[in-house]
């Protein structure tokens, strides 16, 4: 019992140290095996033979060597061809992983993408110097509405934004919340209103009537392809530009009724109020410029990070 329960100590020793054997090792030392009860084999009938001189266990013998040999031969062919199959392996693996440390080649954007993406990042400096220019020039009562009308649609929206909270489209350069499209609720509301301007007043600025239905279709057009680029690029999906278009849009109709009939004739009969539509213009001018502040900091942020990646 003492020597029975030492054997169980060193096997249990032994696996414990040894790791467990694969499936090639297993396949030897079953081969192993194989040979040695072979060998037993042709030890046991030469040992016969020796003492029986008879023809037949030499030929037994001769079988039991031809058997063993046979045996042998395919063992090492299969060691063999494991080898090969196993310096295979090792060869794709490397060739996969030289190509994954291979540096990828950057990719050249397409000529459509860069105008896009320009007349997408301009689109707000160009419309905000095109506004204050117009107030410059054209200081009326209905340019100072239309102005402070815009600034009230962007709160809007900037403040419906933080209420849903909808997240942008996988991929997109920026991260805060995407319902409304800012970008759409301003650009609806400034195209529909002049349409709607050129409505009440087909001959505004001594112009023909044609020419200011030309122009009222030719701006509406442009802010709706302005606002699908924001899908195009990958800044919103069609629902926030959709919800977005719709908001700067019913603001427009309802801004531009309210000021046709009933502001500018309460102005009208009392003009020293007019100070008070002056101040509040003052007021929302100054909350644009902080957000055009920001404007500018986004842009030359995106541009240094462009240039380190050109250059890196």
């Amino acid at each position: 019992t003492v020597y029975f329960l030492m054997r169980l100590l060193l096997l249990a020793a032994k696996c414990g140290v040894h790791p467990p054997r694969t499936r090639q090792q297993k396949q030897q030392k079953q081969q192993q095996r194989l040979s040695h009860r072979q060998s037993t084999q042709f030890c046991s009938a030469f040992s016969s033979s020796s003492q029986n001189n008879n023809g037949e266990n030499f030929i037994q013998i001769g079988r039991i060597k031809r058997r063993h040999h046979q045996r042998v031969c395919a063992a090492s062919e299969s060691n063999t061809t494991n080898k090969k199959n196993n310096n295979t392996d090792d060869d794709d693996e490397m060739m996969m992983k030289s190509k994954k440390k291979s540096p990828k080649q950057p990719k050249v954007p397409k000529l459509e993408d860069v105008v896009f993406e320009y007349l997408n990042e301009s689109t707000k400096f160009v419309v905000s110097a095109t506004a204050m220019v117009f107030l410059v020039f054209h200081p009326t009562v209905e340019t100072c509405w239309c102005l402070l009308g815009s600034i009230v649609n962007s709160v809007n929206g900037k403040l419906l934004k933080r209420m849903l909270n909808h997240s942008r489209p996988d991929g997109a350069k920026k991260v805060d919340p995407g319902m409304p499209s800012s970008h759409a609720t301003s650009l609806s509301y400034l195209s529909w209103y002049a349409a709607l301007a050129f409505a009440f007043e087909p001959n505004a600025f001594g112009l023909a009537t044609f020419v200011t239905r030309t122009l009222a279709f030719g701006l509406v057009s442009l802010g709706a392809f302005l606002a699908y680029l924001r899908v195009k690029l990958g800044f919103h999906t069609w629902p926030q530009v959709y919800v977005g278009y719709g908001l700067g849009s019913s603001t427009a109709l309802v801004w531009i009724l309210f000021g046709k009939g009933y502001l500018i004739q309460h102005l009208a009969r009392h003009p020293e109020r007019l100070k008070n539509l002056h101040a509040c213009l003052v007021v929302a001018i100054g909350l644009f410029a902080l957000s055009a502040i920001k404007w500018v900091k986004e842009l030359v942020k995106s541009s240094s990070s462009k240039s380190k990646k050109q250059s890196a």
